[in-house]
């Protein structure tokens, strides 16, 4: 979260922002400057997210090789998507602006219904 942001924190889970190092798509990760060039393959960031009043929110933790730290304001998001595929249980988070995240973490259906329902709160 932001300093002096106001929102209420409603939820937190451990989750994995997935980076698609070969991805040439709108992603969060490309928006950072998190891919690498030359690398291939999917790469998971460690960190939490957080659901707030105002935003979803995703804090990378610092054992990571980077620790990106950035949200997703509630009334920008397009979409959300449970992608779980296997056992590896996934989130795909997509705003109007095309700019999408994936995210690994436990409870996807319970956690899209929390920020569908903060999203109707606005």
């Amino acid at each position: 979260m932001e300093p002096g942001d106001s929102s209420t924190e409603l939820l937190r889970k451990n989750a994995n922002l997935l980076i698609d190092h070969g991805a040439k798509d709108q992603s969060v990760a490309a928006e950072l400057g998190l891919l690498v060039p030359g690398w291939k393959g999917t790469e998971g960031i460690g960190g939490k997210l957080v659901l707030t009043s105002t935003a979803l929110f995703f804090e990378g933790h610092a054992v990571n090789r980077v620790r990106p730290q950035f949200g997703f304001p509630l009334s920008e998001i397009a979409s959300l998507e449970d992608v779980s595929r296997g056992l590896s249980r996934q989130l795909r988070v997509e705003l109007r602006s095309g700019v999408h995240g994936r995210f690994v973490v436990w409870g996807v259906p319970g956690l899209i219904a929390a920020i569908e329902d903060a999203r109707a709160a606005l």
